[in-house]
């Protein structure tokens, strides 16, 4: 059997993602399991602010963040993970550990179904809930994997839960999509994609409307509009966002996660 591990010699990053609060003591057990197990991680929190339970948003976050770092990098992602199952993915040469509740799939856009089950007793910290399996078992799981561990080593294979984030439609000219994201700025992130629009745009002019919101042009800087004027651009992410010049958009403008936007292209 090829078995698939991380090398010590690179010395893998660990990143961590979750929901346990950066003003809790939760992250920090998590670090010292680690760090107990392999004294030469090298540990980056990605946020440990995830609101409760929010699959989107973690999700959204791992997938903006893990292509920035060096491939045989290890992901924790701890978010609603309450008596599901544990499981390892490996993905583009990274490996994400997390529950098996469809968040792994929301990060990789995978439509693989086998995952590594998190079955060996070795690496379960009983002394740990159920209730807190970023320490229980994700955290050991990460350490075991950068310290050389080999995927066939965690566990069997297992079906991996599978959720999708929703592709936009498109009939009668109106392209139509949803907003999956609101940014620590209120900025509204869409599940429109800049490369679809274009395809889609050929030349044509087009107006967007969401909510009581009509804009007619996608700008390249906030500094195009003036200050508290709504706007939409391509972020860094590709995706299309609605957002104001030094304003929160998702206040000021009401706008919450699954709100539709529709774009409309002249014939």
């Amino acid at each position: 059997m090829n078995q698939k591990s991380v090398s010590k010699g690179d010395m893998p990053i660990i990143t961590l993602t979750s929901d346990l609060g950066d003003n809790s003591h939760y992250p920090a057990v998590v670090k010292g399991i680690i760090l107990s197990m392999y004294p030469d991680a090298r540990l980056i929190d990605v946020t440990h602010n995830i609101s409760n339970f929010d699959l989107l948003e973690a999700a959204y976050m791992v997938k903006n963040t893990y292509p920035a770092f060096p491939k045989g990098s290890i992901h924790m992602v701890a978010v609603d993970p309450d008596q599901k199952q544990a499981v390892v993915i490996e993905h583009e040469g990274h490996y994400f550990v997390g529950p098996n509740n469809g968040i792994l799939s929301l990060i990789t856009n995978s439509s693989r179904v086998e995952a590594q089950l998190i079955e060996n007793e070795g690496l379960i910290r009983k002394d740990y809930p159920i209730s807190f399996m970023a320490a229980r078992i994700f955290g050991p799981t990460a350490a075991f994997l950068a310290s050389g561990g080999t995927l066939e080593e965690i566990g069997p294979q297992v079906s991996l839960n599978i959720l999708k984030w929703g592709e936009p439609s498109y009939s009668n000219n109106c392209l139509r999509g949803k907003i999956i994201h609101i940014d620590k700025f209120g900025n509204a992130i869409t599940n429109i994609e800049k490369n679809g629009f274009l395809s889609l745009k050929n030349g044509r002019r087009f107006e967007i409307y969401i909510r009581n919101v009509r804009l007619k042009r996608i700008v390249n800087t906030y500094a195009d509009v003036s200050k508290a004027d709504a706007l939409a651009i391509f972020g860094e992410s590709s995706h299309l966002e609605i957002a104001m010049r030094e304003a929160s958009a998702a206040d000021l403008l009401g706008l919450k996660v699954n709100d539709m936007i529709t774009i409309e292209f002249s014939s």
